[in-house]
């Protein structure tokens, strides 16, 4: 496990993920990008424009879904993202 060196907002966390993307083009033209720093976390685009407006949509959607279900979220090149779960907030 990576060592936590500082702590991030939500916001910083999600550019931080995005900075890991990795983006290749289809045989269609379409594009598909993958994060591999947020296990599972991949998505599409008809454009490349489009492709990286929905890797920030899955990027938040990995990170909202992993702090519901208490996943561990990633420390990402030392930053860890700064949260508090409140647990009236957390469905059973």
């Amino acid at each position: 496990m990576e060592e936590v060196k500082v702590k991030v907002n939500f916001e910083q966390y999600v550019r931080l993920a995005l900075s890991h993307a990795k983006f290749s083009q289809n045989e269609d033209g379409s594009w598909t990008v993958q994060i591999p720093v947020l296990p599972g976390c991949v998505t599409w685009g008809a454009t490349r424009s489009e492709a990286v407006e929905m890797a920030k949509d899955a990027i938040e959607a990995w990170i909202m879904t992993a702090l519901r279900f208490r996943d561990e979220i990633p420390v990402i090149d030392g930053c860890s993202l700064q949260h508090s779960v409140d647990d009236s907030e957390v469905e059973s």
